[in-house]
């Protein structure tokens, strides 16, 4: 009379195991490329730098990506993304969700790189929809030395020029709206950067005291808000740092 309880105890203890066995492959599934991105390793960071967009999403190949909005004026970090198929999408974080930018579709993501994407402009203007998309990966520079690029993100500011412990690089001057310079090398140690109007190189915009640039490393300055405000969009700058550089000095 034992035996059907017994073997009824077996079938059940079988199914367990296997249930167990297979709870981490459903899993992994259901969790998307970002769970493991190996194969890819493509990273992206979002920093919304428009002061009337509102929070939005990011879309990629028409998928959502993130699980928190974007916000004014914050920087997401970087996350890993799951295809590097186009189209690049940001939609408002509504129920009914419009797309406000698409970048350039002839703009190819590429494997085993970094990507910051700047959201700027006003969408009231339509010129959000100029926002830039860009490669952080870069060379290696030589050893004992870093490299910093500047990126003009305030709307309405006229031309800037980004200055490092009172002396520039032809290519951090002139630098309008909506531009970013090439990177510059610049020997480890510490900095005070001023960004400054371009028409009048002795007028400081803003500072960025005490900034180490350390061996081997890319930095991007950027500028963000609006000239003459002094609420919550008003002018200042900031800095990332993009870590992952080439392994080649070529």
């Amino acid at each position: 009379m034992t035996k059907p309880n017994k073997n009824g105890f077996l079938v059940s203890l079988l199914l367990v195991i296997v249930g167990t066995l297979l709870l981490p492959f459903v899993s992994s599934c259901g969790k998307g490329a970002n769970a493991n991105p190996t194969g890819l390793n493509t990273q992206l960071q979002i920093v919304n730098l428009s002061p009337d967009i509102q929070p939005v999403n990011l879309y990629l190949n028409f998928i959502k990506e993130n699980t928190t909005n974007y916000t004014y004026p914050n920087n997401s970090g970087y996350f890993f993304i799951s295809t590097l198929l186009p189209p690049i999408q940001l939609r408002s974080a509504t129920l009914a969700p419009i797309n406000l930018v698409t970048v350039d579709s002839t703009v190819a993501l590429k494997a085993n790189s970094k990507y910051t994407l700047f959201i700027t402009g006003f969408k009231s203007d339509n010129s959000i929809k100029k926002s830039i998309l860009l490669l952080d990966t870069a060379t290696v520079p030589p050893l004992g030395r870093g490299i910093v690029r500047f990126v003009h993100c305030s709307p309405t500011s006229a031309p800037l020029d980004l200055r490092a412990n009172d002396s520039t690089a032809k290519q951090w001057t002139n630098i309008a709206f909506d531009s970013v310079s090439k990177y510059v090398q610049l020997p480890v140690g510490n900095y005070n950067f001023t960004i400054n109007l371009t028409s009048s190189s002795s007028n400081v915009q803003f500072r960025l005291p005490n900034v180490t640039i350390q061996d081997g490393r890319a930095y991007t300055i950027y500028t963000q808000g609006i000239v003459g405000r002094t609420d919550s969009v008003a002018f200042g700058a900031a800095i990332l740092t993009n870590n992952l550089l080439l392994k080649t000095t070529k």
